[in-house]
């Protein structure tokens, strides 16, 4: 739920780089008329966090982010709370609210915030329960295959200095790509990835080391938000931070 405020707070406002442009025109009145409204609508939005008790469940960060608005706001931290949602669907196939854990290459629509319902916690059905354990384990263990092959990529890229020891080379590795085509073919035959193209993981039919940059970085995005919940589910989050929740590989 509190995620469910986040999303919706991302899309609501104007990053402060656009709202300046507009707000630099407009007359002394016009923005006190503007700043007055905006300041309304983040009391109003702290007042439903707070009627539902949400509002004590969130995070420093998060309520910081939630209690920005108009020209204050900043487009990074905007673009971060909207990708989000990857975590939103993790969480909601995790509690059962989805049939399946969404494909890779499917980037969750905010449309299903809708499922996510907005009431007092103790209202909350116990009929919620979340999926066996070994079944999110199981799935959280991929998210985090698929983000060593983003830092992998990210290495190979960067021409890291990768020096294979004696047993790698007896065994025919003598570079990145050729872990990454060894761990690409055992994951296809565990069931871990649906497929294979060229010995590598595959995003929108691609093999991943053959993404461009802005599809890259997409699959940065959602492979990470995924990884992020997954690990908070788990208890990988110090004192269960959500903000503190490590994304190692």
């Amino acid at each position: 739920m509190v995620l469910k405020y986040l999303i919706s707070h991302s899309y609501r406002s104007i990053p402060s780089q656009y709202s300046k442009k507009v707000i630099d025109r407009w007359t002394v009145a016009e923005r006190e008329d503007f700043e007055r409204e905006v300041e309304n609508e983040k009391t109003l939005i702290i007042s439903s966090m707070k009627s539902f008790d949400v509002w004590d469940y969130a995070t420093e960060s998060e309520k910081d982010f939630i209690s920005t608005l108009g020209s204050k706001i900043n487009k990074r931290s905007q673009v971060n709370a909207s990708w989000r949602m990857e975590s939103v669907v993790a969480l909601m196939w995790a509690l059962n609210l989805l049939d399946k854990f969404p494909d890779i290459d499917e980037q969750a629509s905010p449309e299903l915030l809708q499922i996510v319902e907005i009431k007092k916690l103790g209202l909350i059905s116990n009929g919620f329960a979340l999926r066996p354990l070994d079944e999110i384990s199981r799935e959280r263990r991929i998210m985090e295959l698929w983000h060593w092959r983003v830092n992998t990529r990210r290495l190979i890229e960067d021409n890291y200095d990768f020096h294979p020891h004696d047993n790698m080379k007896e065994n025919g590795i003598t570079n990145l790509n050729d872990i990454v085509k060894i761990t690409a073919k055992s994951a296809y035959s565990n069931g871990d990835i649906p497929k294979i193209i060229e010995e590598d993981f595959v995003f929108r039919e691609q093999a991943f080391r053959d993404l461009d940059i802005h599809e890259f970085n997409e699959a940065t995005s959602i492979i990470i938000e995924r990884h992020y919940a997954l690990n908070w589910l788990c208890g990988y989050a110090p004192r269960n931070n959500w903000d503190e929740t490590p994304t190692d590989t």
